[in-house]
């Protein structure tokens, strides 16, 4: 690639969140502005929940854009300038533009979630999404892009999944909540099963799983987007009973290049997927699994 160094013109990127030690976006964002020729950096900044407003003013003042995760993808909205059309309907932010010192969010959190099912040839029809919050809204969202029919979405906090399935069935799908013990009976009538929670995550819970083993099968597709670890206990049954898998890497990769699309117009393609997730995947010390995830 050429040695890489860093000028007065150099633009600053980055990620806000708690917590962000373990983020893979540094290395996937400084990948791709070295194979496309940006002169870009992209840092990641440890924002605790109290300290949000203050960052963002510094931001603004500082950078030309940066990415949102947990915990701040909800409480970031009310802090911006303007919501491009999509984030607004999500009611979800993970992309933030800073235009001549305004702030606008966007969300390619969907837009990662539709690549990754649109790779594997799948077209969701009946869908157990696990989970309620903001990457279950992205989610959502994709899906009822991508002509799913049918929505069920299972969380652990009932009201919350009631209130995904209402904005769900706006969307135009047949939506209802259920509690999270009958994940599993769901998944065996679903062809699609998202998750779209941490469990499984080292940040949570490693080496768990959501409740659905008992109902994953064959000619299924199941998305986990937890990518620490790459291959969680819930994509490992899904596998062990012929489900199709995709891994958090294929979204998170996706998600982070139509976020450099919006700050720098650099058109998001299979090779530049291909060379991020590589870089990704070092990073991780990891191989590409059989089959990986190709965009």
């Amino acid at each position: 690639m050429g040695r890489w160094t860093c000028r007065p013109s150099t633009r600053l990127y980055g990620l806000i969140g708690s917590p962000v030690s373990g983020s893979l976006s540094p290395v996937i964002h400084c990948t791709v502005y070295r194979l496309a020729g940006v002169d870009a950096v992209y840092l990641a900044w440890e924002v605790p929940r109290g300290a949000l407003s203050g960052y963002l003013a510094g931001l603004r003042l500082l950078a030309r854009g940066f990415n949102v995760t947990i915990p701040h993808k909800e409480a970031v909205i009310p802090l911006l300038d303007a919501l491009e059309g999509a984030a607004e309907e999500i009611g979800a932010v993970n992309t933030v533009a800073v235009e001549q010192g305004r702030l606008v969010g966007y969300n390619t959190d969907y837009l990662g979630v539709e690549r990754c099912i649109e790779a594997k040839g799948h077209r969701p029809r009946r869908v157990l999404l696990l989970g309620a919050g903001g990457a279950a809204r992205a989610a959502v969202y994709a899906l009822a892009r991508l002509g799913a029919g049918e929505l069920v979405v299972a969380n652990r906090t009932t009201s919350r999944g009631e209130e995904l399935a209402k904005w769900a069935a706006s969307l135009g799908l047949e939506a209802r909540a259920v509690p999270w013990s009958e994940a599993a009976k769901w998944a065996a009538w679903a062809d699609t099963v998202v998750n779209a929670t941490p469990v499984g995550s080292y940040a949570c819970c490693p080496g768990e799983a959501p409740p659905v083993a008992a109902g994953l099968h064959s000619g299924q597709l199941v998305f986990d987007m937890v990518y620490r670890p790459l291959r969680t206990r819930l994509l490992a049954e899904a596998e062990k009973r012929g489900a199709e898998t995709v891994d958090g890497l294929c979204m998170l990769v996706w998600q982070a290049l139509e976020a450099d699309r919006i700050w720098e117009n650099v058109e998001p393609t299979p090779q530049l997927y291909q060379a991020a997730r590589d870089a990704a995947l070092a990073e991780l010390g990891e191989a590409e699994p059989t089959g990986g995830e190709q965009g």
